[in-house]
C-alpha cells in the first residue's frame, strides 16, 4: 500500500520504538466545494478568453497568441477536480503509536510535505460520519485570518475524508489513553 519513497521517507521520521498502527489513503472524492468554485473561476476564464480571441481577429493573430497564458490557466481551473481527486489518491495518512501524520505527494512520487500530530489526551476533539464508513477526523479550530484582522471564523484542521473514520477514531482515543496511562 505504501509506496517506497514513503517507506524510505518513514524510515526517516520514525522515532526508536514507534510503529505503525494504522495507514490508509483518503476516499477520492470528485467534487468539493473548492473544486466546484475551482471549476466556476474556470467557467468565467473561458469565457474571457473566448471573447479575447473573438475581439483579437481585428488585431490580427499576434494578439490572439497573447491569449495563450490565459488558455493554461482556464485549463488548470477546469480541471480541478481531476487533479484534486489524483492528490487525494497519493496522499497517505498514519497512525502511529506516537503521532498521527499526513503525508503529501510531490513530484515523481516523493513526500513533499508532512502534517503531523503527537497523540495526547484529548486531541481527537470530534469525528463526522458519512454514508460510505469515511469521514472527517477534526482535531482543532483555527481562527481564519484574511489580511490584517481575523473574520472570526474558525476553520478544523485534521484528517480529512479517511475511510473507516470511526476505527480510526477509536485507534486514537485508545492510542492516547495509553499514552496518558503511561505518563
Amino acid at each position: 500500500m505504501m509506496t517506497l519513497p514513503e517507506q524510505q521517507y518513514l524510515q526517516q521520521v520514525l522515532r526508536s520504538g514507534e510503529e505503525i498502527r494504522w495507514q490508509g489513503r483518503p476516499v477520492p472524492e470528485l467534487f468539493t466545494v473548492d473544486t466546484v468554485m475551482s471549476m466556476l473561476g474556470g467557467v468565467l476564464a473561458l469565457a474571457i478568453c473566448a471573447g479575447w480571441v473573438w475581439l483579437a481577429q481585428d488585431f490580427g493573430w499576434g494578439f490572439g497568441m497573447c491569449s495563450l497564458p490565459a488558455w493554461w490557466g482556464t485549463c488548470l481551473l477546469l480541471s480541478a477536480p481531476w487533479r484534486h481527486r489524483r492528490r487525494l489518491r497519493r496522499t497517505l495518512l498514519l497512525v502511529t503509536t506516537g503521532r498521527v501524520m499526513q503525508l503529501y505527494p510531490g513530484f515523481l512520487g516523493r513526500v513533499k510535505k508532512m502534517d503531523g500530530w503527537k497523540l495526547r489526551p484529548g486531541l481527537l476533539q470530534r469525528y463526522t460520519v458519512q454514508e460510505d464508513g469515511s469521514g472527517d477526523l477534526i482535531f482543532g479550530y483555527n481562527m481564519q485570518v484574511r489580511g490584517t484582522h481575523q473574520t472570526g471564523r474558525s476553520v478544523p484542521f485534521g484528517l480529512q475524508a479517511v475511510p473507516e473514520v470511526e476505527h480510526v477514531a477509536t485507534l486514537i482515543q485508545e492510542l492516547c489513553k495509553n499514552d496518558d496511562d503511561a505518563r
